[in-house]
């Protein structure tokens, strides 16, 4: 074993098998938990920050698959131009995590995003009259949410800023997957707000994608340096303190069992982002951003597409679910 690492960062096993070699990087799996992990990571913040802005020296990701950073910014340029924004369709684990904090957290204290991307979650949040706040890396995101009315800094754990009462809880959606490390940003702030739970998504190692044998490079370093299991989830958190750690994996959504359903999009980000490299090497302005009319059209379009597709691929997807499928993500809530 060559990697730099000695022993499971999820459980600190020393049963380290190597698993494969990734474009220079060495994967690693723990035959304890089962996390897979990358044994020579290279983790920094200002890589993801570089590439939520379109810059394709940061390497985050193959230029094929770039939109997953690049797309967020463009979704919320169309809906702060839009005239009217749906509410958020959320994942299925985003909506578990909702409704544990509609039955716990209302009055219990503020809730913190981390790494809230888009605010989906905070906008959900915001139509329950739930106090909240988001964290995010990239300037440009947080002051594109801050246009959108939500209350959103630019920051990190475990060392954003907080001078109000603790937060009642803390989440995680697709952010402990991208942390070599995760216990050096989850104990510091375990330390910090003794008192508050902890819920976090990550990709499911049962997604439909992953049984079919589709697995992404978006899956590997240095976007992924971690891949999660059930085990690797509660005997991380277990060791931090928590008392009660769940793991939830929901039920695949039908978009999940249909692979074209976002390659629309996806050609259409890519579209544009080939017309912004063009545009900037002949030096000529940017598009200007589309009519609210046109904005308006694509934010409703956008959420009609994503609705039609659950619903038609839902019996495929039971059919998947009944095989042991889970959908993308998979949820853990970990309480003090």
């Amino acid at each position: 074993m060559s990697g730099s690492l000695d022993r499971c960062v999820a459980c600190g096993s020393r049963a380290l098998d190597h698993e494969l070699d990734w474009h220079g990087y060495e994967i690693l799996e723990c035959r304890e938990c089962g996390l897979s992990m990358t044994g020579n990571p290279d983790y920094t913040r200002d890589r993801y920050v570089a590439a939520y802005a379109g810059d394709s020296d940061a390497a985050t990701l193959p230029s094929e698959y770039a939109h997953i950073y690049t797309a967020p910014e463009r979704r919320l340029a169309l809906e702060l131009s839009s005239h009217v924004v749906p509410p958020p369709q959320l994942t299925p684990a985003e909506r578990r995590a909702l409704a544990w904090i509609e039955r716990h957290a209302p009055f219990a204290g503020p809730i913190v995003d981390c790494g809230c991307g888009t605010g989906r979650f905070l906008r959900a949040l915001k139509r329950k009259r739930i106090a909240a706040r988001g964290f995010e890396l990239s300037p440009d995101v947080v002051a594109q949410l801050r246009s959108a009315g939500l209350d959103v800094e630019q920051g990190a754990a475990p060392d954003f800023p907080w001078a109000a009462d603790p937060p009642y809880a803390v989440t995680f959606f697709e952010v402990l997957e991208h942390l070599p490390q995760p216990a050096a940003f989850l104990a510091p702030l375990r330390e910090r707000f003794p008192n508050a739970h902890v819920l976090a998504s990550v990709p499911s190692p049962t997604r439909v994608a992953v049984l079919k044998g589709n697995r992404q490079p978006v899956d590997y370093p240095p976007n992924h340096f971690l891949r999660w299991t059930p085990a690797a989830l509660q005997r991380f958190f277990s060791a931090l303190g928590y008392r009660d750690v769940q793991v939830e994996l929901p039920p695949p959504p039908g978009s999940d069992v249909l692979p074209g359903a976002a390659s629309a999009f996806r050609r259409y980000v890519r579209r544009e982002a080939a017309a912004d490299l063009q545009a900037s090497t002949n030096e000529r302005a940017p598009a200007p951003p589309p009519s609210r009319g046109a904005a308006t059209a694509a934010v409703l379009g956008a959420r009609t597409y994503q609705s039609v597709t659950n619903l038609v691929g839902l019996p495929i997807a039971r059919r998947w679910a009944a095989r042991g499928a889970s959908a993308s993500s998979m949820l853990v809530i970990a309480s003090p």
